[in-house]
């Protein structure tokens, strides 16, 4: 009793830590859907019927279908589609949206959902699984959701904290909510400078304010392992 116990007031530890968290940084920029992403295309990737319905959670709706996704280029790897009841985003849209996030950051997730409109916060991520609540969402929020599975423990590791704290600002708002939030932000922006050539310089001066996180990113996610 008293193991389990001890485990549960850690877990509500580590939920209380990330809750209260405000990076305390100025934003630089309102948001970072309307970075040119148009560099990234998505791999050959046939899709076939069944997998693991256990990944699927669809915040109480049916499970209407559940595909296997095989995705074919520089890392070859499959995921699960779950098609929920009243899903926002076909299949198609889905899986290629997917495709398009780079492979080094696509290859943790387990599986993909596309979940009825408005049973959660446009999306959000579990486990190793994403879900989205909106239709057609952005490229940007399939890299985001997907980073927090690249992340590994990475943005609760004292050098990922030390460089936020050297740095005088984060990416955007969203990125000033929590460590996780911010390392999941600055991921996005990584790959938005290397796809467009401005990696090199770590986005020059515009972006010197969070030189040290982009060069931490760098060390996880190499310029050279996004392909594009």
């Amino acid at each position: 009793m008293q193991k389990y116990l001890t485990l549960y007031l850690s877990i509500v530890l580590v939920l209380i830590d990330v809750s209260i968290q405000d990076l305390g940084k100025p934003a630089l920029l309102s948001g970072l859907g309307d970075l040119d992403f148009s560099f990234l295309r998505a791999p050959t990737s046939p899709a076939g019927s069944g997998g693991d319905r256990n990944l699927c959670n669809c915040h109480g709706a049916p499970v209407q279908d559940v595909l296997t996704v095989s995705y074919h280029g520089s890392i070859s790897h499959s995921v699960v589609l779950c098609m929920c009841n009243n899903a926002v985003t076909g299949a198609s849209v889905m899986i290629d949206t997917m495709g398009r996030v780079p492979a080094p950051i696509r290859l943790y997730n387990k599986a993909m959902v596309s979940s009825p409109a408005g049973v959660c916060g446009g999306a959000g991520s579990s486990g190793d699984v994403s879900y989205y609540c909106s239709s057609n969402m952005h490229v940007s929020v399939f890299i985001h959701e997907s980073a927090h599975s690249m992340d590994r423990g990475k943005s609760a590791s004292s050098e990922w904290r030390d460089a936020v704290a050297r740095d005088t600002c984060v990416p955007d708002a969203y990125a000033n909510s929590n460590f996780a939030d911010n390392f999941a932000q600055v991921v996005v922006l990584w790959v938005h400078l290397v796809g467009t050539g401005r990696h090199l310089d770590f986005g020059g001066s515009k972006f010197a304010c969070m030189r040290n996180q982009l060069h931490q990113i760098s060390r996880y996610l190499p310029a050279t392992s996004i392909h594009t």
